[in-house]
């Protein structure tokens, strides 16, 4: 056999391996891209049933509007039920009325409570930090009179070896050398202590306000009792015409459900929904009333957990305060009159 042959021999194993080595790698990168589109096949599978299911749900809820739309057209086009159907949505507009006039107290008086909170933090911070300030300023002092005092004696001890000279000096020489020496490093640390007490004093001129971390316990409580006052009060006010118990079965039934008589009693109920609504909307003497009303919650109002920013509502005062009216009387939040619960914060 020649050299060629014998080097031909030796090379096409080393070739044949080396292909094996790199199929083997191919087919690895396929299996793994394999598993990958698997992967991105049962999630999109997975999405396309959550569409799917999602499309039966509107079509569904397409369905039931499209029943309600009808069966609300008979409804409102039957000379005698038609005019109750219209109670029935005048009421549910003066229970919005009433939401919304909570739900705007609320956010007032949170934006009043959010910036005294502010400002009290503000001010806060602003004495603590010049309390540490001027601390840090005393130091500062102290620690310039002590380095006053190290370069005295510093210079004191240069001065003396300085002036030992003379031969019968050289144990002299040699005590003060090692004395300066020493003082050196307490100068030195003196020093480095008196710039550690500038850097700090400087840090704390330059520290940021500090970020507002959102109402405090007490204040979440006091907005709410505010607001649960008002809720009292708008319920006084539409109890004593019956509106506030229409409005709330209003909110529970739907119109089919609803009777409210024959045409002349609908009618002569749509007013008092109108004069209803102006007394919600009305402002008049409604700010000392519910501060009253706010401070007699106060006193009584009891929270189940420490916690809590929403009293129980059995501590709750009654809503007829200085009304005495004999009417019986619902609980606001038991019965969540105007969707009061979700004006209140947690």
């Amino acid at each position: 056999m020649s050299i060629g042959d014998k080097i031909n021999s030796l090379r096409l194993p080393l070739i044949g391996a080396r292909r094996t080595a790199d199929e083997h790698e191919r087919l690895l990168k396929l299996y793994w891209n394999r598993a990958e589109l698997k992967k991105e096949l049962a999630s999109l599978d997975d999405q396309l049933y959550q569409l799917r299911d999602r499309l039966k749900q509107q079509e569904a809820a397409t369905q039931r509007a499209h029943e309600e739309r009808e069966s609300l057209e008979t409804l409102l086009g039957n000379p005698e039920l038609g005019f109750g159907a219209l109670v029935h949505f005048q009421l549910n507009g003066l229970w919005r009325a009433s939401h919304t006039q909570l739900e705007q107290f609320a956010t007032e008086l949170r934006r009043q409570q959010e910036d005294r909170e502010r400002k009290r933090q503000l001010v806060e911070f602003h004495q603590e930090r010049q309390s540490r300030t001027a601390l840090a300023a005393a130091r500062m002092t102290e620690a310039g009179d002590a380095l006053q005092v190290e370069e005295e004696t510093e210079s004191a001890l240069k001065a003396k070896l300085g002036a030992a000279t003379g031969l019968w000096h050289y144990f002299s020489r040699r005590r003060l050398a090692d004395r300066i020496a020493r003082q050196a490093g307490q100068l030195a640390n003196a020093r480095r202590y008196l710039e550690d007490m500038r850097e700090a004093k400087r840090t704390i001129e330059k520290e940021p306000w500090p970020e507002f971390g959102g109402l405090s316990l007490e204040g979440r409580r006091a907005i709410n009792s505010a607001v649960i006052a008002y809720a009292q009060l708008l319920y006084a006010r539409l109890a004593e015409s019956g509106l506030a118990l229409h409005a709330r079965q209003a909110r529970t039934r739907s119109v089919h459900e609803s009777n409210y008589g024959a045409r002349a009693e609908c009618e002569s109920l749509m007013n008092e929904v109108v004069a209803g609504i102006a007394i919600v909307k009305s402002q008049k003497d409604i700010a000392a009333e519910i501060r009253v009303r706010t401070e007699a919650l106060k006193g009584a109002a009891t929270y189940r957990h420490p916690e809590d920013t929403v009293p129980d509502p059995g501590s709750l005062p009654s809503a007829f305060i200085g009304r005495g009216l004999p009417v019986r009387e619902p609980n606001v939040l038991v019965d969540d009159y105007w969707d009061l619960y979700a004006a209140l914060l947690r």
